[in-house]
């Protein structure tokens, strides 16, 4: 195993694999030195999916940077995409059945004129920082979201291998409760990484609200959270004392996401690919680079297209989740025996040949199992769910013995200056965010 002591990851949102690589043809080899390609959209007939009102809609390119709609993901948006059934629903806890193929899929549904957008991908040109570090370290073409629905759970499950139930983003007045008025705080204040490490072990960097900050026991740590200059500082004067670096980007749910560098669809992809730039050009210019691993991961698929159906085979979240009876977070009575669609993964680090391609079953429970030899916590267990127990880590694709040093520059880009975007309508992601009690400021900003 290389001598990894850092685990950097910068999640980003809302974006399916086939949305962001499906057109890049991305190939190389395997970890095990096999001749590979990608699991993308070339080489294959065109992919078709019917709209409410009949219309076929096609799998295209060129998506558009910025859309000023939100796509439809949370659980029931997620339940019709993944049927192609618009009347689908849970019936005693039992998902409905999937769509035997991905013509059959529903992403063209419930979206009216904005359709086809749901349908449209980046090619390789519109993407360069993205596709570069593809290319040049590994990338995981089947990295799957842990479940079926928003942002809120899936964040939750790359931090604590769970959701504690919940199965949309929590913006009710019953969340508030079913979590004993304490705010929309998560876990029982021991069960996440941030509570399972020593604080001297993490860092959080942020840009404006961190959504990790809902996690219970987190606040006692207050201190571990750094704006991303503050990271930037830290990796150029190598005076970063953590193990686990947790990067999260600016989200502007003020502005419904259209000034952020999330990659929400609601903003510009471009700024976020500024953001990945930066943040990989740091740690690479730093004295951690030969030491580390940066994880780039998108939380879940935010609507787009995928071609991939998820596994209907898999150890539920939680024992205690086995009831199909809704509660105030299992609003659906979902079992969390099915994952969500396909996510953009790329693992970087010189101790990664250029062009690796990597076809392991991931969620992002993987991030806790990689994790977990770095701080020395395997026995016992960094984290004790079933989800964590079953995962994946991502130390396979580290085949080298040597650091590499030959590495070409990432391509410089710059963040767009635009005029926010008008979005319609407010979406549940943007109510989730209030109920963040962020002590740098509301939901509304801060450092």
């Amino acid at each position: 195993m290389p001598p990894i002591r850092r685990l950097f990851v910068l999640m980003l949102e809302n974006r399916s694999y086939d949305n962001i690589f499906g057109w890049s043809d991305l190939q190389g080899l395997t970890p095990d030195g096999v001749p590979t390609r990608a699991d993308g959209l070339s080489g294959k007939p065109q992919f078709v999916n019917i709209g409410v009102n009949g219309n076929a809609c096609s799998v295209d390119k060129d998506a558009p940077y910025q859309l000023n709609v939100d796509l439809g993901h949370e659980f029931l948006d997620v339940l019709v995409q993944m049927s192609g059934n618009p009347d689908a629903a849970m019936s005693k806890g039992q998902y409905p059945t999937l769509a035997a193929s991905a013509n059959a899929l529903g992403f063209a549904y419930n979206l009216g004129l904005h359709a086809a957008d749901a349908l449209r991908c980046f090619t390789p040109e519109q993407l360069p920082v993205l596709n570069f570090l593809a290319g040049e370290f590994a990338v995981c073409d089947r990295w799957f979201a842990s479940m079926p629905g928003p942002t809120w759970p899936n964040r939750f499950f790359a931090l604590a291998g769970t959701s504690w139930g919940l199965d949309h983003s929590p913006s009710t007045i019953q969340t508030v409760e079913a979590n004993l008025f304490d705010g929309a705080r998560f876990g029982n204040g021991s069960d996440t990484l941030f509570t399972r490490l020593t604080p001297q072990e993490w860092l959080i960097a942020y840009g404006d609200t961190p959504q990790s900050w809902s996690l219970k026991g987190i606040e006692r740590s207050s201190q571990r959270f750094l704006h991303h200059q503050e990271l930037i500082n830290a990796l150029r004067n190598g005076q970063l004392d953590a193990s686990f670096i947790f990067i999260e980007p600016t989200y502007d749910p003020i502005g419904h996401f259209s000034s952020g560098q999330s990659m929400h669809p609601c903003g510009d992809v471009r700024k976020g690919e500024a953001l990945v730039a930066r943040i990989y050009n740091a740690i690479r210019e730093s004295r951690y680079w030969e030491e580390s691993v940066l994880l780039i991961v998108f939380d879940e698929h935010g609507g787009f297209f995928d071609h991939v159906i998820p596994d209907d085979t898999v150890v539920p979240a939680s024992q205690r989740l086995a009831s199909a009876s809704p509660t105030s977070l299992t609003q659906y009575g979902f079992r969390f025996d099915r994952y969500g669609f396909r996510v953009p993964a790329i693992v970087v680090s010189p101790y990664i040949k250029a062009g690796t391609i990597d076809h392991t079953f991931y969620d992002h429970a993987a991030i806790a199992k990689t994790l977990a030899p770095i701080v020395r916590r395997q026995k016992p267990p960094l984290l004790t769910t079933q989800r964590f127990a079953q995962a994946n880590d991502f130390w396979r694709v580290l085949t080298l013995r040597e650091p590499r040093r030959n590495i070409d520059p990432c391509p410089a880009v710059s963040a767009p200056h635009l005029s926010p975007a008008s979005i319609r309508p407010p979406s549940q992601s943007v109510a989730a965010f209030g109920t963040i009690n962020w002590p740098g400021g509301s939901f509304y900003g801060g450092a």
